[in-house]
């Protein structure tokens, strides 16, 4: 891997840390249909799969399906995207 790759994918890790966070205060204030979380999982759905974390960018991409379908995720959805997001914040290898 080269070194712009790899300081992209941490760059990305950084990111992600902070982005359990906000998963989990939107969790918390059951605010499942909140822009915040449609553009974060969009988001997150592109870029993961970009750096090399397939696993997270399915998760988020069953959460930014069920906006497209014009519902909002399940919090089962969104658990499993925190899930995996800490799985690769703890094994960083993709």
């Amino acid at each position: 891997m080269t070194d712009v790759l790899a300081a992209l994918r941490a760059r990305f890790l950084e990111r992600c840390a902070g982005d359990v966070v906000r998963l989990e205060d939107l969790l918390a204030r059951d605010d499942l249909g909140a822009e915040a979380l449609r553009s974060l999982v969009h988001s997150l759905s592109g870029a993961a799969g970009t750096f090399g974390f397939p696993e997270i960018s399915l998760a988020a991409g069953a959460a930014d399906d069920a906006f497209a379908a014009g519902g909002t995720p399940s919090r089962d959805e969104i658990h499993h995207l925190i899930r995996t997001m800490e799985a690769a914040l703890v094994r960083p290898e993709g």
